[in-house]
């Protein structure tokens, strides 16, 4: 109600501006709070509100000839608005009815071939957080989804997921000219250098997610295996560099997305049994919370994918190789809800379907 309130008010004028600035920032940690808390509906309707607000802002700035206040003022205003449109163009990762709002905007046009190399590594997330949703859109999207059972033939003119690639490629070459440009004048932390693997990571995952997008559907996924292989180490390593600052044992969150939707990702689409199996042990290894992700639940989702697929084997059952595992027996979309009810258990309640078959299954996971 307040930031619905301060929306319909007339913001012109500095005292106007500060307190848009000022509400702004509440969102953003409300944003934060409600994710720690556990409470992901309330956060989305405060990461809305501060969307609406950054977007308010925008043409404030306008009114203003570009100017927005104070120095002081102009740099939080800067900052916030962009940790809301960075959540908010991740957000598509975990709530599939989320559109963006930068998305209309920032259409496949925005990395232009005039363009020599990304200017920092911060330019670099944010642009293949909007390739990502893209990719994730492309494959969510009914109308643009295979229907089933029907073949269809490519079209004339280059196709979304054509241009997506495109702008895939455009990304790399982007990336590694700056890397190049930034080696040559000076030396690259640990840190650093884990956020560089974790960008190729979302890269790459990005790029099988959109490469894979065909008329076999989730049969296309087997043919990317090496592909899978390298995603793995390059999670590894990222892994590895996070427990060392952090320490393994320690619970860690962060508001944005990070490593834990391509681990999942990974574990979900590659039917290797060994990749799988890997991916799990690295969302075992360190209790990790990436705004509505946590990596105790997506391990929990992907055990039970690997249940199902695998025909519920253990122990010293072989588990199937890919080829095995039937278009039909594979689970082509799922989706879960984290429920805490006073003092029981958590559980997921867990929706999915298989590939090519309409039928819409639910179970209950506890924790």
């Amino acid at each position: 109600m307040a930031i619905r309130h301060i929306l319909n008010q007339d913001l012109s004028g500095h005292d106007g501006i500060e307190k848009t600035a000022i509400t702004l920032l509440v969102c953003y940690l409300f944003t934060c709070f409600d994710h720690l808390a556990g409470n992901d509906v309330q956060a989305m309707k405060h990461l809305h509100g501060g969307v609406e607000l950054s977007r308010n802002l925008d043409k404030l700035k306008l009114d203003n000839a570009g100017h927005i206040g104070p120095s002081d003022l102009g740099d939080l205003v800067v900052q916030v608005t962009s940790q809301i449109r960075r959540l908010d163009m991740q957000a598509v990762m975990f709530a599939l009815d989320w559109t963006p709002s930068d998305i209309q905007e920032s259409t496949m046009n925005q990395l232009k071939p005039s363009y020599i190399a990304f200017r920092s590594l911060a330019e670099a997330a944010d642009s293949i957080y909007l390739l990502v949703a893209q990719a994730i859109r492309l494959r969510n999207t009914d109308e643009q989804m295979y229907p089933i059972g029907k073949s269809i033939s490519p079209p004339l003119h280059s196709s979304p997921k054509d241009m997506l690639l495109d702008q895939l490629e455009t990304w790399m070459g982007l990336f590694e000219n700056m890397l190049r440009l930034q080696h040559s004048s000076c030396e690259v932390d640990a840190e650093s250098n884990a956020l560089i693997t974790l960008l190729r990571l979302q890269h790459k995952t990005a790029w099988i997610f959109t490469s894979s997008y065909g008329p076999g559907r989730e049969m296309e996924y087997d043919a990317f295996l090496p592909h899978f292989q390298q995603c793995v180490s390059m999670a590894s390593k990222v892994v590895a560099t996070y427990e060392h600052s952090s320490g393994s044992s320690t619970p860690t969150f962060t508001p944005e997305i990070g490593i834990l939707p391509v681990l999942y990702i990974i574990g979900a689409k590659c039917r290797h049994f060994l990749i799988r199996r890997e991916v799990l042990d690295i969302l075992r290894r360190q209790n990790t919370r990436e705004a509505a992700w946590n990596s105790a639940c997506a391990a929990r989702i992907l055990e039970r994918i690997i249940e199902i697929e695998e025909g519920g084997c253990g122990g010293d059952i072989v588990p199937p190789i890919m080829d095995e595992i039937a278009a039909w027996q594979r689970i082509e979309a799922l989706s879960w809800l984290y429920v805490v009810t006073g003092s029981s258990t958590p559980r997921l309640d867990v929706t999915y379907t298989f590939c090519g078959v309409e039928e819409i299954h639910t179970e209950e996971l506890m924790l």
